[in-house]
């Protein structure tokens, strides 16, 4: 979660509490901390894409995160709040329906008991400068018996696939990525040195409109950040499978 990011990030004395407390038939989930909090003329602006506070210890970031969760927010119907002061920390909430239903969440993504895991043992490449979100994707990826390459630039990407014997089967890159360049060009740059047209699409934390004409424009399905497992499994088999059929179309030709 966005929140928790920048509480951590921001906290440098005290510390960060996540709770929640519920309000009839509602439910607060709260991210407080005890950092520097936020100027109240600062406190909308912060919830628009690219906006950063000027503060002496930030440090890279896209100032995308508190976008992302405002946006989500609205589409999914929840209510986002915050409550800070300068020098004395922030409040950041979200207010969702409280349900008395439990949900099973081990496994999520896991095809169920005898349907063909059709994603073990491929390489997939996943490009991204975020390090929490190449983490968590080469978790979930290696739970799926993916074997994973993990890099914050195409550069990084490209010195560590030389060192496997294989082709990757599969590239997943973020749109945006550092020093300017996009998800598109990785892609290219990948696929030229590999010599061959490797199934790939974007991510994106980014929501405007031109980020998916960009995408659609170059041929590339793009999934908003996060992706859940079950998209992002669905995502991967699906251009798995056009790959497959469309390399089987073209030996019979």
């Amino acid at each position: 979660m966005s929140q928790n990011r920048a509480a951590v990030h921001y906290t440098t004395r005290g510390g960060v509490v996540v709770g929640c407390r519920t309000r009839g038939q509602m439910l607060r989930i709260d991210v407080v901390d005890s950092g520097s909090g936020i100027p109240e003329n600062q406190q909308r602006s912060i919830f628009g894409e690219f906006y950063q506070l000027a503060t002496a210890d930030r440090q890279g970031g896209l100032g995308l995160g508190l976008s992302i969760v405002d946006r989500l927010g609205y589409l999914l119907g929840h209510t986002i709040e915050l409550v800070s002061h300068s020098g004395k920390g922030s409040r950041f909430s979200v207010v969702v329906p409280a349900s008395t239903n439990r949900v099973a969440t081990e496994g999520a993504g896991t095809p169920p008991a005898g349907v063909p895991n059709l994603l073990a043992g491929k390489l997939i490449v996943v490009i991204d400068d975020d390090a929490l979100v190449l983490e968590a994707m080469g978790r979930i990826l290696r739970g799926w018996g993916c074997d994973v390459v993990s890099a914050a630039s195409v550069t990084t990407a490209l010195t560590q696939l030389a060192k496997t014997p294989t082709k990757p089967d599969l590239i997943i890159s973020d749109y945006r990525l550092a020093e300017g360049m996009t998800g598109i060009a990785a892609i290219t740059r990948l696929r030229t040195v590999c010599g061959s047209d490797v199934p790939a699409f974007l991510i994106s934390g980014d929501t405007a409109p031109e980020r998916l004409r960009d995408a659609s424009a170059g041929g590339y399905h793009l999934l908003h950040k996060p992706v859940p497992p079950m998209t992002l499994r669905t995502a991967m088999n699906t251009l798995l499978r056009a790959h497959v059929a469309g390399r089987e179309r073209g030996q019979e030709l």
